[in-house]
């Protein structure tokens, strides 16, 4: 892999366009960081809940 400056790289992040992909585990990885050392919560209830927030529609697992 070659090498970057650091002007290459501020250029590249630059002319980088987040996808709501990106957005999306920005926003996880957020809420983790912001909860208490006693939290209980899970990376899969946040995204459930921002789910449920955003109105998307979500495909349950049957077992089976």
């Amino acid at each position: 892999m070659a090498r970057l400056t650091l002007e290459q790289i501020a250029e590249k992040a630059r002319k980088h366009r987040v996808t709501p992909t990106e957005r999306r585990a920005q926003r996880v990885s957020l809420i983790m960081g912001l909860r208490s050392k006693n939290s209980t919560l899970t990376r899969d209830e946040v995204s459930s809940f921002l789910d449920q927030n955003e109105g998307r529609e979500t495909v349950e697992k049957k077992a089976g």
